[in-house]
């Protein structure tokens, strides 16, 4: 299928590039990864199937007011959320001018009334997060050209701390580099409980872990059952399908 650039930029960190292939726009940073993707024909799909995963947190928390989005990318997560909820957005990014591309080819309102962008490198020491109340879900998807973006530990204290009490974090990995993820769940389990809620990604080395300060327990995935039967139609559509790739508790089976 023939590719159309349509639209290059460099920052200080490489090249950012736009691209359509047939009914999908893509963003990529310089090589052949796509790092966000949207079909604007059906703007309600969300394309990568770990997207659909990290909608998932939106299930198990009752109450997702205010999230927290760690990897703004083309914008196609914050723009679904605005789209299908009614919670606040934060999101936090490196690159500044992914702000202006995922508004021109993405979709994304950037004067959204319940949106606020932040561009900031979340890894210098003196970073803190810039949302003022405490989200109650953080929804992190940090990868650059090169793969995942590692976290320090103390980014990940302050992430925590700014996560209200019965939180839920959600985090995207990718398998390729084993050390990485176990890294990743020990940073996290220090503060969280290890226990995390597991969705493999089928045909892909995508894994999302979602913690929260508790341990998961048989109920709370009723309650999350429940809830997502009365989502708007695409959020449950996504849902729904990537509750199949959640690994059951022990002893307990999961409903699709």
């Amino acid at each position: 299928m023939i590719e159309r650039l349509l639209e290059r930029r460099e920052d200080a960190w490489g090249p950012l590039e736009v691209v359509a292939q047939g009914a999908e726009i893509a963003l990529r940073f310089g090589n052949q990864t796509a790092q966000s993707a949207w079909r604007p024909g059906t703007p309600d799909w969300l394309s990568f199937a770990y997207y659909r995963a990290m909608t998932l947190p939106l299930a198990l928390q009752p109450h997702p007011a205010r999230i927290g989005l760690l990897g703004l990318g083309g914008g196609v997560m914050a723009r679904f959320l605005l789209e299908h909820t009614e919670s606040s957005i934060h999101a936090v990014d490196l690159r500044e001018e992914l702000g202006e591309l995922a508004e021109r080819h993405f979709g994304l309102d950037r004067n959204h009334p319940r949106l606020a962008i932040d561009f900031a490198d979340i890894c210098q020491p003196d970073w803190q997060p810039p949302w003022s109340d405490q989200v109650d879900t953080l929804l992190i998807d940090l990868f650059d050209q090169d793969g995942m973006t590692r976290l320090p530990d103390d980014t990940v204290e302050r992430l925590i701390d700014r996560l209200d009490g019965g939180g839920v974090v959600c985090i995207n990995v990718w398998r390729n580099t084993m050390a990485a993820v176990v890294d990743i769940h020990r940073q996290f389990s220090h503060h969280l409980h290890q226990d995390a809620l597991v969705a493999h990604i089928p045909e892909r080395l995508n894994t999302v872990l979602i913690y929260r300060r508790e341990p998961w327990t048989p109920a709370d995935l009723e309650a999350g059952l429940k809830r997502m039967t009365v989502a708007p139609q695409p959020l449950r559509r996504a849902q729904a399908e990537a509750w199949q790739w959640l690994q059951p508790l022990r002893g307990q089976r999961l409903r699709p």
